[in-house]
């Protein structure tokens, strides 16, 4: 049978090692001193080593020590935010807290969560805009939504699911398509958008067929597509916008698609839940509408590509991992 060091000991040696101090300890475990110097020097004994040095009121960690109190502090920050998250969800079974990667959140899920608000009046959403790739485990989230290739989502102690790929176009508006567009103007030579994140530009122009002309010349960098995209929708630059982004402004002509041809991402959305929890009743509402809200989505994207008459291009894999929209 595997032998476990007593916990009461543990917690006496952590609050010595961390407040420097056998009467600060013994104050925040309330016990006695005695109590305290007992416990640790029951540990120092159980694991044959000296964990503690005192010198008059002063006391200074081993090496030894050291190392069980780093480690110690850890395991119990972490059973510090497991009961939290439990607790949490005891009490608020209804009530869910997702990340979102912030294109996403601002562009997408903000316009569309209130239909699944509506619909469940008992349910609230708590919704958290981040840098894709944050993932914040220090806290606890019920779902986590960012993109990448596939596997690149994934991290330690979370279950991975695809939500679906985008289509992405080169968007800009019709007034700077008429000055930079066309008529034997070189594509590389329009001022461009960036997003310093997801830049596909050189791969996008091979896999569409059309020919930039050269090294793109001018470029603004940024951090987020939703900033090119608004530069861009103020007739400041020719940008890659996905369809999940720029499809309200392709729609009404805000920006429109001079080369009429859209390519399905490499990249696509995952859904990321904590591996080994039980997903209660609301969470497994909120993950239905989801999926069903981005599936309506993907048939209205289609819809208004090719109203706008707008070629969608697979790209040229086959088998197991061909891609599609969904």
């Amino acid at each position: 049978m595997r032998k476990y060091q007593s916990l009461t000991a543990l917690r006496a040696f952590e609050a010595v090692a961390r407040f420097k101090s056998i009467s600060a300890a013994a104050g925040e475990l309330n016990v006695t001193r005695p109590a305290v110097s007992k416990q640790v020097t029951l540990l120092e004994n159980d694991m044959g080593c000296a964990l503690l040095t005192r010198s008059g009121n002063a006391i200074r960690l081993t090496q030894a020590g050291n190392e069980l109190f780093l480690a110690l502090r850890q395991a119990f920050a972490l059973i510090h935010s497991t009961t939290e998250a439990i607790s949490r969800r005891a009490k608020q079974g209804q009530h869910l807290r997702v990340l979102v990667c912030r294109d996403f959140a601002s562009s997408w899920l903000a316009g569309q969560v209130g239909t699944f608000l509506v619909a469940n009046p008992g349910i609230s959403v708590e919704i958290f805009a981040e840098k894709n790739g944050n993932f914040r485990l220090d806290e606890d989230f019920d779902f986590r939504i960012f993109y990448g290739m596939k596997g690149a989502t994934s991290c330690d102690g979370f279950e991975e699911t695809q939500l679906c790929h985008w289509i992405d176009m080169l968007v800009c508006t019709e007034t700077f398509a008429g000055s930079y567009i066309g008529k034997g103007r070189k594509l590389c030579e329009a001022p461009c958008l960036v997003d310093a994140n997801y830049d596909v530009w050189d791969e996008w122009c091979a896999l569409t067929g059309i020919d930039p002309g050269g090294p793109r010349g001018q470029q603004t960098v940024f951090n987020e597509t939703t900033l090119c995209l608004s530069v861009a929708a103020s007739g400041g630059g020719l940008t890659v916008g996905d369809s999940f982004l720029s499809l309200p402004a392709i729609r009404t002509g805000e920006l429109i698609v001079p080369h009429q041809v859209g390519l399905v991402s490499a990249q696509h959305y995952a859904l990321l839940k904590p591996q080994g929890r039980s997903t209660g009743l609301a969470g497994r509402k909120f993950e239905a509408w989801l999926r069903g809200a981005i599936e309506a989505y993907q048939v209205t994207v289609l819809q208004v590509l090719s109203e706008k008459a707008i070629q969608v291009r697979e790209r040229p894999i086959s088998g197991p991992g061909r891609l599609a929209l969904a």
